[in-house]
């Protein structure tokens, strides 16, 4: 299981001790012989085997390997477990890993069952079985076991836990205790309790689970009661997902209502989540039982006269009670009548905000409340009631909060759909200022809301005797909402996001980077500060500073999952340098992304697992293997590959064998690869009718199925046609026959996969991505037809298409990233954030030379074996190849030409002072509190990058 030498097990003299430590093997063979003649122990067999498996010598490598398979097939026992983990040692990495449940697991099974009172040598051997998870040898239920033993260990398994819950139950009905040591074993924890729904949920009947449910003991309400929330949570979730919401209401019913000696509600009443699924069964019952509305509105205000209500448990029963009127309450009425007030809900969620509004969750608390509003109530609350809470006074840390958070339901109104309307003319008014607008939202409404931000960020700034907190907690949200004002004017909402962004919106993005760049330096390591402005740096091609702010952050381990394509998705068409394992700082990167799946798959299960097993954590036991199938599947770990191979490709380094990595060879077309990618970290202050801010500063779309089976398949070409063997392997005289037919296979193979792929929709890739991997895919083709083209065939006209089809794929690949610029320094601009572009073309020129340079090698090959002029390719079809040929040349001088305009323009004196002037030209609202600061370090950022593409290889 793990590399480290094992040590003998006790008893074994010091001198063979010390030999097997020292790894000193051709004494231990000798030794370990002559013990195994003079004390006739199979152990020492099998040490000596053990020692001639770590020789050079290939044959005796393998002997551990043959011994195995030598004793499962003639049945034989080891009853030594020492011995087992000796054997288990020495095969590691020479056996499949799915060899083990037909080897080393049958023999621990065999050790097992020759020594059943072994407690230890049974554990051990349980273990290993468990992380090679060979759950056959484990005797658990998997698919690898037979239906009808799955059936019967399912049965025995809530037999089990039934004859212990029954002793539990008799025990609690015993008042004087005598039946305790009677007790063989009962169930007492909570993990223990959800075990026993788990076993009666999958293997019992309807009347089982309901038995359960109604014990005085193991009821969820009774559960609830000693403070095991999850148990009432596990039965309330599988009540939604049959659609019993009488018994949902009636559950959390119970659990709300529990009373202590005195007669007053507990504080498990104030548990939110149990709230929120009481007022949804509640809104679902509420025609066929009236009454229900009544039950939830006692319960709250019983609750809200509580002698023992907290403040921290207050907020829960006061959001509780908006909830309530929103869902349960009638919904027709308007929200404001002559100016004021007048529907419930706005009333109540004035309350709960006039009680509220200091604490930071207030705006999260409310999002979903605010939208529900009708327009004529959120305008109040944003444009009135918030603004007079704060009473102007900004340098207290009370009314600066309480301005942010007004300024944040602003902006929340102001990217709502609502408050755009048709007019009889139909022409699309903002019903906020009444203006015309020509699109999702009012660039008028946002230019107003950033220039207040903005003046009010410039008050606190240049104020005396700050607040802290307001320093720490407020400026970062408040840099972060103005900056939002103008990337929501730079990313139009009636746009297309796979369209390249115009000047101004370039001009939007940078000066948002520069201010919260400013505002990071003064609150380093700001977790919301530090994702953004990581996607911002990225968007604008300067990942040099996005790798800096990334470090900061300190993604990694379990979070690298979900959270590493926010940084690393598409990085290697940015800056393929950065990443470089040539260099340190990259190789640390690159680490950061692959060393997670490497520790955590590095067996079938992770040692955690038995971890799990030993704490008597029974949900993280059923939940790992769950958890482990997912991150095989994952999208961000077929991606740490994609991204690596790519760099390797860039910048002509060496690579590992494709398909000898699990990353590749563990994927077939079948497999179906998992996206997860946590947005939860980032601010989302928008509505809901919009594109979430992440999703605009996003590179592209996220990582899918689609796009990370389509990239490991365009790895798999180019390492088809660009793989050389070791200088130290020496062909055979019928190697290059094999090879051939090996380069067809595969060929073929990955004709028949790119189809199945690329049919889908766009959006889930850029378009120079399609491109790219639809060039690919009619270069397998054209490859295939051709190397099996015969001059009897009419298939010319379907070549001649493919060719023409891929020189259009290049035309519209090369189309320069600036030719809208209007400018020197706009066009440098719009270039560096292109960098993707000219990678996919690089790719793609890449991909063709390789294709056109085989063909014509080949051909020359055949017309060389046959010089009758009957095989080989057609001249007219030939000169097609070559024009071919000539027009991936071509465009790679092109990708080329753009490249050192790119530096002659970036490494420029003149540059800094040309782009300063850029983007203060103009009229804009955060003008007066931008400063430069930032603006070396970008441009910085941007030189780095430049110098990594010196490095990249065109041809």
């Amino acid at each position: 299981m793990n590399r480290q030498r094992p040590r003998l097990k006790n008893g074994v003299d010091l001198q063979l001790q010390s030999a097997f430590q020292d790894g000193n093997w051709p004494v231990v063979i000798r030794l370990a012989e002559k013990r195994a003649k003079t004390l006739n122990e199979q152990y020492y067999e099998l040490v000596k085997i053990c020692g001639e498996s770590q020789l050079d010598d290939p044959t005796a490598k393998f002997s551990a390997v043959a011994a195995i398979w030598k004793f499962v097939n003639e049945g034989t026992t080891i009853k030594d477990v020492d011995a087992i983990d000796l054997m288990e040692w020495a095969t590691t990495n020479l056996m499949d890993p799915d060899d083990f449940a037909e080897t080393l697991g049958p023999l621990r099974v065999r050790c097992v069952k020759a020594a059943p009172k072994d407690k230890i040598a049974a554990s051990r051997c349980l273990e290993s079985c468990l992380l090679h998870w060979d759950l056959a040898s484990a005797q658990q239920m998997s698919p690898q076991t037979s239906p009808d033993k799955r059936k019967l260990y399912g049965t025995l398994a809530q037999k089990q836990i039934e004859r212990a819950a029954q002793a539990t139950e008799q025990l609690e009905a015993d008042s004087n205790g005598a039946s305790a040591k009677a007790s063989p074993r009962r169930v007492k924890t909570e993990e223990e309790t959800l075990l026993l729904y788990d076993i009666v949920e999958t293997h019992g009947s309807p009347q089982d689970f309901q038995k359960l449910i109604s014990s005085p003991v193991f009821s969820p309400a009774a559960q609830f009661r000693l403070g095991r929330k999850e148990v009432a949570l596990r039965v309330v979730a599988k009540f939604r997902r049959d659609g019993d919401w009488p018994a949902v209401f009636n559950l959390c019913k119970e659990c709300l209502s529990d009373c202590d000696a005195d007669g007053q509600l507990t504080l498990l009443a104030s548990d939110i989540a149990v709230w929120r699924h009481l007022i949804d069964a509640a809104s679902h019952i509420k025609d066929a039982d009236p009454e229900s509305t009544a039950v939830v509105q006692k319960l709250l205000a019983d609750l809200l006269s509580s002698k023992h209500m907290r403040p921290m448990y207050r907020r829960n029963i006061l959001l509780a009670r908006v909830l309530a009127v929103f869902q349960l309450a009638h919904e027709d009425e308007s929200d404001l009548v002559d100016g004021r007030p007048s529907s419930l809900r706005l009333r109540e969620l004035i309350h709960y905000i006039d009680d509220q509004y200091t604490s930071p969750a207030c705006f999260n608390d409310i999002k979903l409340l605010l939208e529900s509003l009708d327009v004529a109530g959120l305008k109040y609350l944003a444009f009135e009631h918030l603004p007079q809470l704060a009473g102007g006074a900004f340098t207290d840390f009370k009314g600066a909060s309480t301005q942010l958070l007004a300024l944040k339901t602003q902006y929340l109104l102001l990217t709502h759909r609502k408050t755009k309307s048709r007019d009889q003319s139909q022409l699309l008014k903002c019903t906020v200022c009444h203006g015309t607008v020509e699109s999702a939202l009012c660039q008028t409404c946002l230019s107003k809301l950033s220039k207040a931000s903005a003046t009010f960020y410039d008050s606190v700034t240049k104020a005396d005797n700050v607040n802290t907190k307001i320093k720490t907690e407020v400026l970062p949200e408040l840099a972060m909402l103005i900056a939002f004002c103008s990337l929501s004017l730079a990313f139009d909402d009636s746009t297309q996001t796979s369209q390249p962004l115009s000047s101004q919106a370039r001009r939007h993005l940078i000066r948002a980077t520069l201010l919260l760049d400013d505002q990071l330096a003064q609150n380093p390591g700001h977790s919301q500060l530090s994702l953004v402005l990581t996607q911002l740096h990225i968007r604008l091609g300067s990942a040099y500073r996005a790798s800096d702010i990334w470090d900061v952050i300190g993604v990694k381990r379990t979070i690298i999952d979900s959270l590493g394509p926010v940084f690393y998705d598409r990085l290697s068409t940015i800056a393929p340098a950065l990443l470089s394992s040539y260099d340190s700082w990259g190789s640390h990167l690159m680490d950061l992304l692959q060393s997670h799946y490497q520790i955590s798959l590095k067996l079938k299960m992770p040692r955690r697992l038995i971890d799990a097993f030993e704490s008597g954590s029974y949900s993280s036991v059923m939940g790992i293997p769950e958890y482990i199938d997912r991150l095989r599947m994952s999208c961000t770990r077929a991606m740490s590959l994609t991204e690596a191979r790519r760099i390797e490709r860039f910048l002509g380094q060496t690579s590992h064998e494709l398909e000898s990595d699990p990353r590749f060879s563990e994927v077939a077309d079948e497999a179906q690869l998992i996206a997860t990618i946590d947005y939860g970290s980032f601010p989302s202050w928008n509505s809901s009718t919009v594109r979430p801010m992440h999703l605009n500063l996003r590179l592209g779309p996220a990582p899918s199925n689609r796009r990370c089976h389509l990239s490991l398949l365009a790895e798999a070409f180019h390492e088809l046609l660009t793989y050389k063997p070791p200088a130290s392997f020496k062909a055979s005289a019928g190697s290059a026959e094999y090879d051939h037919i090996y380069f067809i296979e595969t060929l073929a193979r990955l004709s028949n996969s790119f189809p199945k792929f690329l049919a889908g929709p766009d959006d889930e890739m850029t378009r120079p991505e399609l491109l790219y991997f639809e060039a690919i895919s009619l270069l397998c083709t054209l490859m295939s037809l051709c190397v099996d083209f015969e001059r009897t065939s009419d298939i010319s006209d379907a070549l001649f298409q493919i060719i023409s089809a891929l020189k259009l794929t290049l035309e519209n690949q090369r189309s320069p990233p600036s030719h809208d610029a209007e400018s020197s320094v706009e066009g440098t601009v719009s270039m560096l954030g292109s960098m993707h572009d000219i990678s996919m073309l690089r790719d793609t020129t890449a991909a063709i030379k390789l294709a056109i340079q085989w063909l014509l090698s080949h051909n020359e090959k055949e017309k060389a074996r046959d010089r009758s002029g009957k095989s080989g390719l057609p001249k007219d079809l030939v000169s097609q190849l070559k024009d071919l040929q000539t027009a991936a040349e071509t465009s790679i001088k092109q990708g080329q030409g753009w490249i050192s305009k790119l530096k002659t323009e970036v490494m420029s004196r003149d540059f800094e002072p040309k782009l300063k002037k850029w983007v203060l030209d103009g009229e804009h609202e955060i003008k007066s509190i931008l400063g430069m600061e930032s603006l070396p370090g970008l441009i910085d950022s941007w030189q780095s990058n430049v110098k990594g593409w010196q490095q990249v290889k065109w041809a």
